[in-house]
């Protein structure tokens, strides 16, 4: 993962600053900006491989719908995010799919990448738990952030240039469909698994739980019977732990907020 990444903790509105991060291998550098003018100018300065904006970036598919596939998803996993169409969070959205639009037009990719779900993912603490931990938990996880204090939206926004860097390295799950815009997680490949007898549901928890990654030649684990997503959650667990794979983190899935 040693190729630059850029992270923006976009907030709905300049009246309010974004957190801004470059990832260079494992060296963050922060800063607080503004106006799309600004946000722009620091990120084609840097001249990233991607773009990781902690923002929606797309709209529902179903008409009158406020939500996507990808928040429908995180949610059945207790993960807290907020549906893209929420009064309070229109202004974010908006904003977050014109500048992706414009950071696009200069041929460099943009994904959505939800510090929230990311933190909890790779087992770091988030802001609203401990914001002192969350720092810690970067620096613990390799990273060389800036000796000076740092704000909690800069600290997001380098955990969203980290799953820039695992977007690169092709270690992610993406949460939602392409149509409306997917949220890509940290994914660490800790082995392979089939996971066609599966729901969707199954795949995103074996993902975010065991990192584990969709291989068609994986080690098969076969569907069992469970009248609930908690009973059906903990026999995938036992069933993947006795196919070898290591737990990740037991991490807390409290709600995660938006910058609105």
């Amino acid at each position: 993962m040693a190729q630059l990444s850029v992270g923006i903790d976009l907030t709905g509105s300049d009246v309010k600053p974004s957190g801004w991060a470059r990832l260079d291998g494992c060296r963050a550098a922060t800063a607080l900006l503004r106006t799309d003018a600004e946000l722009l100018a620091a990120t084609l300065a840097a001249k990233p491989t991607v773009v990781s904006l902690d923002s929606p970036l797309g709209l529902p598919r179903h008409p009158g719908s406020i939500l996507r596939d990808a928040e429908r998803e995180l949610m059945a996993l207790r993960i807290g995010v907020y549906p893209c169409l929420l009064p309070s969070m229109v202004r974010l959205t908006h904003r977050g799919i014109a500048l992706k639009k414009t950071i696009e037009s200069h041929g460099i990719p943009v994904i959505e990448g939800f510090p929230g779900s990311a933190q909890d993912a790779l087992g770091i603490p988030c802001k609203k738990a401990d914001l002192v931990g969350l720092r810690q938990g970067l620096i613990d996880y390799g990273l060389k952030l800036p000796a000076r204090t740092l704000k909690h939206d800069e600290l997001d926004a380098i955990t969203a240039a980290l799953v820039g860097q695992f977007w690169l390295a092709g270690e992610v799950h993406a949460f939602g469909n392409d149509d409306e815009g997917p949220i890509i997680t940290p994914c660490r490949t800790r082995g392979q698994v089939r996971l066609e007898p599966y729901s969707r549901l199954a795949e995103n928890y074996l993902a975010f739980r065991w990192g584990l990654r969709n291989h068609p030649a994986g080690v098969p684990l076969k569907p069992v019977p469970a009248k609930t997503n908690k009973a059906f959650f903990a026999a995938l667990d036992q069933l993947a732990r006795a196919a070898g794979f290591e737990l990740n983190p037991v991490v807390d899935r409290g709600d995660r907020d938006r910058n609105r």
